[in-house]
């Protein structure tokens, strides 16, 4: 039991060192917290979330940003038409705040 919990966690903390190395300053010591708490989506969903909107694309950068309002999830999203988006989600809902074409 003990061992499956100590794989489970190694495993949780790798993906999410990496994903968290990849998506801006954040280091996985601050945004694990804001994670747990659920002030802020795994990065996983916010780039779903983000990819729904222009599906068959992919991130090319990212970052969550903390402004007033709360927590901000910014990305540069290409399309499958290979056109670049600017986008902003709200990092606790994963609601669109922004999409324009640059």
């Amino acid at each position: 039991m003990k061992l499956n919990w100590l794989i489970t966690t190694a495993s949780a903390a790798a993906m999410f060192a990496a994903g968290a190395a990849a998506h801006g300053s954040w280091s996985p010591a601050e945004l694990d917290p804001l994670v747990r708490s659920l002030r802020v989506l795994p990065l996983d969903a916010l780039e779903d979330a983000a990819l729904q909107k222009h599906r068959g694309g992919h991130v090319k950068k990212s970052e969550i940003e903390r402004k007033k309002e709360g927590y901000v999830y910014e990305a540069e999203v290409t399309d499958r038409d290979g056109e670049d988006w600017d986008m902003a989600l709200d990092a606790s809902t994963g609601l669109l705040l922004k999409d324009e074409k640059d």
